[in-house]
């Protein structure tokens, strides 16, 4: 692996893009598959030549759709859009009706669209009157590919997770093989275009991003450096109008955000806001974080999608559980499903199911394992739970992670699980109690210290919040960097230890 310093440097001044030491090898695969992409038979004779080049616009774009993934959904991140939908928006909207009736938000690095074309629908249940008022919804990306796709507007049923069927009947047209298509009163809302928040100018006139008054750049910063997140959100302060809010994931909250913005927390996410007084809000809400960990275990289920899905449907269809795809050459009725018969799998490959997001699947074949009374089933029943997180459906996960904790109290994953399940929701002293009956079972436990850290954080606990963050720390020390720290998530203890740091006191 040659030159990959410099490349790193060079993606990181030119796409904004921060690889660690212990990335490079998935790079050096990138960055592999970019070659063929530019006709390069090898891939260090492309990187000699990628790091002398000043790249235009279309090579940029081109470099990007291989280097970036943007797996998202609608309606993601609850809270967040409950915040702009029943308080932000409406109080805006109050001051300028009759007035001033305009409207303009950015959502940067929109990926495939599902993120704009939420704020649209929001937008179009909460002005009653949306002909008369002048909508900006701005989608911008590094990624051609995903503009392309977000254009056309067409989605499968990974994009509506947890979304109910009245809301996809209301909004979107069912297409055949499960497709549904946005429909066009809110498609035409929003505008794509290309711009790379790492490098190009704004504000500014010449890509319409001034006065903006929402912007939403989530699970676009976590891959930038410290010094590249405190540009790009000092950028993003200077585009907002006064009183403008910034939103980022919940994973993302960092204090190298451009220290000129007011944190707020509402309901356990934190907005930053353009001049806000923060004594409002410190006094007005004292909730948490959304639980840091399951929205990492989102992140990286998204980003390793393809990967996974590919890996246990090939597993599957290897012992004839699940049917291959038909030869392309055959045309096949729209209507034929693919069925997963009732042989149980084994664990591990129905935990390949869940990280590839088959979670209907997964619940099949975890029903048909707890036919068999002589089955261990507590690691089935908190699967159980995950899956019932990811739909949003808190009530029967918890009754799950309650049935695994009566059949073993001292189920460490249960215990946890359920305090995450809390947090959801906003039981805050319930999700406490859970992660001190975590911790008593393991101390050394790194996840639980991490949550615990964040919930006495956002409740004004910084120095138990330090504490718990030293923990975590310390407990970290014992992993390889490179060791996974939660199966189903994916997080190794390199990263974990990165957020934490990035957290300290």
């Amino acid at each position: 692996m040659k030159n990959l310093l410099e490349i790193r440097t060079y993606l990181h001044n030119n796409l904004g893009l921060h690889y660690s030491d212990n990335q490079e090898k998935e790079l050096y695969k990138k960055l592999t598959t970019a070659s063929k992409g530019f006709n390069f038979d090898d891939t260090d004779v492309f990187i000699d030549w990628l790091i002398t080049q000043d790249l235009k616009k279309s090579k940029v774009e081109k470099l990007a759709s291989f280097l970036t993934i943007g797996e998202t959904y609608f309606f993601r991140e609850k809270k967040t859009l409950n915040y702009l939908e029943h308080e932000y928006l409406p109080e805006l909207i109050k001051k300028r009706t009759g007035v001033n009736q305009y409207l303009k938000i950015w959502i940067a690095g929109c990926a495939s669209g599902e993120e704009p074309y939420t704020l649209a629908i929001i937008l179009s249940r909460i002005i009653p009157d949306l002909k008369d008022w002048n909508i900006t919804i701005m989608a911008t990306d590094i990624n051609p590919n995903f503009i392309k796709k977000a254009k056309i507007g067409i989605y499968t049923k990974w994009s509506f997770r947890g979304l109910s069927e009245t809301v996809k009947s209301q909004y979107f047209k069912k297409l055949d093989k499960g497709q549904y298509k946005i429909k066009e009163s809110i498609k035409k809302m929003v505008k794509f275009s290309f711009l790379n928040i790492a490098t190009d100018i704004y504000p500014s006139p010449d890509n319409n991003t001034e006065n903006i008054d929402v912007i939403l750049c989530r699970n676009v910063l976590i891959y930038f450096s410290p010094k590249g997140i405190e540009k790009v959100s000092n950028n993003f302060y200077k585009s907002l109008v006064k009183q403008g809010v910034l939103v980022v994931s919940l994973v993302e909250v960092s204090t190298l955000i451009c220290n000129k913005f007011n944190a707020l927390s509402y309901k356990g996410v934190t907005i930053y806001k353009k001049g806000a007084s923060p004594s409002v809000v410190q006094k007005k809400l004292v909730n948490t974080n959304k639980s840091i960990t399951n929205e990492n275990n989102q992140l990286k289920l998204d980003n390793k999608l393809l990967q996974y899905k590919k890996t246990a449907l090939k597993n599957a269809q290897a012992r004839n559980l699940v049917q291959p795809k038909a030869n392309n050459t055959k045309k096949q009725p729209s209507t034929k499903k693919v069925e997963v018969q009732t042989s149980a799998l084994s664990y591990k490959e129905i935990l390949s199911l869940f990280k590839a997001g088959l979670f209907n699947e997964v619940e099949e074949q975890i029903k048909t394992v707890l036919l068999n009374k002589q089955t261990d089933k507590i690691a089935y029943i908190v699967l159980l739970a995950r899956i019932n997180i990811q739909k949003v459906n808190y009530e029967q996960a918890e009754k799950l992670c309650l049935e695994a904790i009566k059949i073993d109290r001292i189920n460490i994953e249960a215990h946890y699980l359920l305090a995450t399940i809390f947090s959801e929701q906003g039981k805050m002293n319930e999700a406490i109690i859970s992660l001190q009956k975590t911790l008593f079972l393991n101390p050394d436990f790194a996840l639980g210290h991490f949550l615990l850290a964040n919930i006495h954080l956002n409740n004004g606990d910084k120095s138990v919040s330090c504490k718990h963050l030293d923990n975590a720390l310390k407990s970290l020390k014992k992993y390889n960097q490179n060791e996974i720290v939660d199966e189903l998530d994916g997080l190794t203890a390199g990263k974990l230890s990165k957020m934490i740091e990035r957290m300290k006191c």
